[in-house]
C-alpha cells in the first residue's frame, strides 16, 4: 500500500475516513445507499406491517428513513481535502499543514493541545497515534479499514 493510498484512508489525526458515517467513500454511506435502494417505497408497506404484524416498531419507519437518507448523503471528502465537517473546530488539519507532517504521530510535539478535541476524542487520538507508532502506519491502516469505527 502506497503512502498516497494510506493518506486517502487515514486522516492526519489517525482516524480512518472510510469507516466514518460521513465520508463519501465510506462503507456506511455505500451500504446505506444500497439499503435505501433495496427498500424502495417501503413506507407504504411499513404502515401495513404495523397492523398486519401487530408490530408498532413500523410506525417509526419514517424516522429510520430520514436517518438512512442522512447516512446515504455526501457529507465529507476527508479533512485532507477540506476542513472537517464533523468536528468543525478541529485543529488537526491546520496544525498538520503548518508542521509539515502527514500524521500527528510524526510530529515532535505529539501529543499536543492543538486538536481542540473533547476529552474522549483526545484520549482516542493519543491511543490511535501510539498504536500507529508501535505497529506502523501500513499495519494500522489495514486493521482500521476492517474494524468498526464506533465500537
Amino acid at each position: 500500500m502506497t503512502t498516497d493510498t494510506i493518506k486517502t484512508v487515514i486522516a492526519p489525526c489517525g482516524l480512518c475516513c472510510e469507516t466514518c458515517f460521513a465520508h463519501v467513500n465510506g462503507d456506511i454511506r455505500k451500504l446505506s445507499i444500497q439499503l435505501r435502494e433495496k427498500l424502495g417505497n417501503f413506507r407504504a408497506a411499513a404502515r401495513r406491517f404495523e397492523s398486519m404484524l401487530e408490530a408498532p416498531v413500523f410506525r417509526k419507519y419514517p424516522d429510520f428513513e430520514k436517518m438512512l437518507d442522512y447516512f446515504a448523503a455526501e457529507h465529507c471528502h476527508g479533512c485532507r481535502n477540506e476542513q472537517c465537517r464533523i468536528f468543525k473546530n478541529c485543529g488537526v488539519r491546520p496544525c498538520h499543514q503548518e508542521m509539515g507532517v502527514d500524521f500527528c504521530y510524526q510530529c515532535d510535539q505529539f501529543p499536543c493541545n492543538n486538536t481542540r478535541f473533547d476529552e474522549n476524542l483526545y484520549n482516542s487520538w493519543v491511543a490511535i497515534n501510539q498504536i500507529i507508532r508501535k505497529k506502523g502506519i501500513e499495519t494500522y491502516c489495514e486493521t482500521a479499514r476492517t474494524r468498526p469505527r464506533y465500537g
